[in-house]
């Protein structure tokens, strides 16, 4: 037996089984990328989806294209590459959904994209920093928006510097994207749940699912009402017509006076800061709206100092407030530890919340302890309703040293507070009331909702740019009353967060240990060969 010819045959056996094995993965990796599949071996299946979620998603009408255009790079703060990392699993996952119309994710760098690119041509997308949502029937809406700042004026005395990390931190917090937010080690804000999935869908159902063609809000007109094309910063209401834009939501006036009842395709009716108070027939119009329409109301009612309001209290809705298990008083506010100088002006700040049960608008406001902005206010308070059919809720309070002040046009500063007439703090200000089964010819009809504010500032530019509170308390309360809150059963995903405080010296003697086992093993395996050899 030649034993050259068997080490050589033996050689090669080895190549030939090496050649047919990488065939072999080569083949079963080929055939692995023609299913889309995928597994999630997380304990929390952090990056799977919730039957709920499958479940809604077969009711969409239409398709739907989520389009990124956040360059993906190291310059980006940190917690914007967190986002994007944990958005991108939760994505993918929306992506391979076998839902009834299809799910597309794009990311788009639109510094470097070709001014030709089809979705940039369709979608007209100019900005960078965006992620919006987009169905084939026309319907946008923008569910994060990074202003990347490149620098502060320090010569801008109204300018305050922040860093990027801190203005990307507050863009995320009014996203909603996370929640349970609590301070780090190193004082820093850092959530610990990521609410990505509840996000998303309620943002492709509000632009790719049937709603009754109901797609408008009214601002009332007629009164003295601020306007929502007014950039106003104390009296404007832009800020608020961009956000009911961003959510899919036209925006129109409307005058009460010449119309016998609300357009068909009305979602909400906003009635913010008037001046005047509204005729018997406005009135009865939205009776009409709220009680067999299935009407969404947002009433903003500044104190009046008007003589005129005594014969129609609070602008002529107090019978309409009656009868929905809410009183609005025409009183004012008064804090002896704020108003100092002035009986009733000056910014005021509330972070009193509910009282009896917690109420989704607000629930997050009072965890991470924001402030609602405003200046004058009124009190709103709920009553008992003699048929038990409303539900009604008062989610925001003045301080606990505040009272509210009667006849406050007559009283002196400072004022005296009178048992009988005022009315002891905590006082509340933002008052709730949606009916559960509204009876027409013995049918149930979907709800009727009405929010009650005491003062229209807390929703005027200023205070919605300037101050996140005023922000999020906005953005809830249209949702809780355009029904976008879909009471969705999705529990947030926890993260697992993990902190390393290492300086310069620390971090190079750390990458020093960890190339010790590395290199060991390198000597050991050219030692054991160098053995060989010998042998």
């Amino acid at each position: 037996m030649d034993f050259k010819k068997a080490k050589r045959n033996k050689k090669w056996d080895s190549w030939i089984t090496i050649i047919l094995l990488t065939l072999l993965l080569l083949c079963t990796f080929f055939f692995i990328s023609k299913f889309n599949y995928t597994v999630d071996l997380t304990k929390e299946k952090k990056y799977s989806l919730s039957l709920e979620t499958i479940s809604r998603l077969n009711k969409i009408s239409s398709s739907i294209d989520i389009i990124i255009t956040i360059p993906e790079n190291n310059t980006q703060p940190k917690i914007i590459q967190k986002l994007l990392f944990d958005l991108g699993l939760i994505l993918e996952s929306f992506q391979n959904t076998n839902s009834k119309f299809p799910i597309r994710i794009h990311r788009i760098n639109i510094d470097t994209a070709l001014s030709s690119s089809g979705l940039i041509d369709k979608y007209k997308l100019t900005e960078r920093n965006v992620i919006s949502i987009f169905s084939q029937t026309g319907n946008k809406q923008i569910i994060f928006k990074y202003e990347d700042i490149e620098g502060v004026n320090v010569l801008d005395r109204n300018n305050i510097f922040r860093s990027k990390d801190s203005l990307a931190r507050e863009n995320i917090w009014e996203s909603g994207f996370y929640g349970n937010w609590k301070e780090s080690t190193l004082g820093v804000m850092e959530p610990t749940e990521f609410r990505g999935e509840e996000v998303i869908l309620r943002s492709i159902l509000a632009v790719a699912t049937e709603d009754n063609k109901r797609k408008v809000a009214y601002f009332t007109r007629g009164h003295g009402e601020g306007s929502p094309s007014d950039v106003n910063s104390m009296k404007g209401f832009s800020e608020l017509r961009t956000i009911l834009e961003n959510q899919n939501i036209k925006v129109a006036t409307i005058d009460l006076s010449t119309v016998e009842k609300i357009p068909m395709d009305s979602r909400l009716i906003i009635v913010a800061g008037p001046k005047g108070t509204f005729q018997d027939q406005e009135i009865s119009v939205i009776r009409e709206y709220l009680n067999h329409e299935k009407g969404k109301v947002l009433f903003a009612l500044d104190p009046t100092e008007e003589i005129s309001m005594i014969d129609k209290p609070a602008f002529g809705f107090r019978q309409i407030f009656k009868e929905w298990g809410i009183r609005c008083h025409d009183m004012l506010i008064y804090d002896p530890e704020k108003n100092n100088f002035d009986l009733f002006t000056g910014d005021y700040s509330l972070k009193t919340y509910f009282k009896d049960r917690p109420h989704q608008i607000i629930n997050k406001l009072r965890d991470g302890g924001y402030s609602i902005q405003s200046t004058r206010l009124r009190p709103v308070e709920t009553i008992e309703h003699p048929t038990g059919d409303f539900k009604t809720s008062e989610i925001l309070f003045s301080r606990n040293s505040s009272w509210a002040v009667s006849s406050w046009t007559n009283r002196e500063f400072p004022p005296d507070k009178n048992n009988l007439l005022d009315m002891e703090g905590p006082v509340p200000v933002i008052a709730l009331s949606e009916i559960d089964k509204l009876r027409t010819n013995n049918k149930i009809s979907t709800k009727g909702k009405i929010a009650v504010l005491g003062s229209s500032s807390i929703l005027t530019n200023k205070r919605i740019k300037n101050n996140s509170g005023n922000l999020y308390l906005c953005k809830n309360l249209i949702s809780w009353l355009t029904e976008d809150i879909m009471m969705l059963e999705i529990d947030p995903k926890p993260l697992n967060s993990y902190t390393l405080n290492l300086n310069s010296k620390q971090f190079e003697d750390l990458l020093y240990a960890l190339s010790i086992i590395p290199i060991i093993v390198g000597l050991l395996g050219a030692f054991v060969g160098w053995l060989r050899k010998e042998l």
